[in-house]
């Protein structure tokens, strides 16, 4: 059931309200979108929704299914083994530009974003839990002042985005999430390069790890 707030799709675009529901798990990898349902539950027009959802295929997060109509993908295990083994280079390299290139305030926002995790992780809040660490890790990229990092870092984030909101509510997930994001802050300040890139790329071997434990969890 999609949890509908009407307000939300007048204050965003129908496909930035699309995109968040799939991120957060209100609608869920497998479901089904029809351009009527969603016209219906939305109380808008099929035209917004038919191109929320081509822009939704472009980013490989649903895919026509014969006879079936349109589906959010669900990505296998073997499949996110391999978005978080890119994910880890790609990380692992904004971490270390981050330690040649950082200033006050640019370590000042990445504390900003675990000043907010932390209120979100006690207050159990999945949705802004996931908001957050997505915001942390395209900062990771943008910071480094590397163009062509920060677009791939977004692409991959939208993939990300389908195992994000499980992975974060696992039990105890969240608070390691938010140490571990601690440790890279740290290993930046340090200005040790290889220190940050193998303290980022340890997160996200163990962000993947939890996230195949769901997966597993789930079959």
């Amino acid at each position: 059931m999609i949890a509908i707030e009407l307000n939300d799709v007048k204050k965003n675009s129908v496909y930035d309200y699309l995109y968040n529901a799939i991120r957060t798990g209100d609608i869920k990898p497998g479901q089904t979108l029809t351009e009527r349902g969603l016209a219906e539950k939305l109380g808008v027009s099929r035209t917004p929704i038919r191109e929320a959802i081509r822009r939704l295929e472009e980013q490989g997060l649903v895919t026509h299914v014969p006879h079936k109509g349109v589906k959010v993908i669900t990505l296998s295990a073997e499949k996110v083994a391999q978005l978080y083994e890119v994910r880890e280079l790609l990380e692992g390299l904004a971490a270390r530009k981050l330690a040649q290139v950082h200033t006050p305030e640019m370590i000042a926002e990445l504390n900003g974003f675990i000043e907010r995790a932390e209120k979100a992780a006690f207050a159990d809040n999945v949705k802004e839990m996931a908001d957050i660490n997505s915001g942390f890790h395209i900062a990771l990229a943008r910071l480094s002042k590397n163009v062509y990092l920060e677009v791939i870092m977004n692409m991959l984030q939208t993939q990300i985005a389908l195992v994000m909101s499980t992975s974060l509510s696992h039990t105890g997930r969240p608070l390691k999430n938010i140490e571990e994001h601690k440790m890279i802050i740290s290993a930046i300040q340090s200005k040790d390069g290889d220190y940050a890139e193998n303290t980022a790329k340890f997160h996200v071997r163990k962000s993947k790890e939890n996230a195949l434990k769901k997966i597993v969890e789930g079959e």
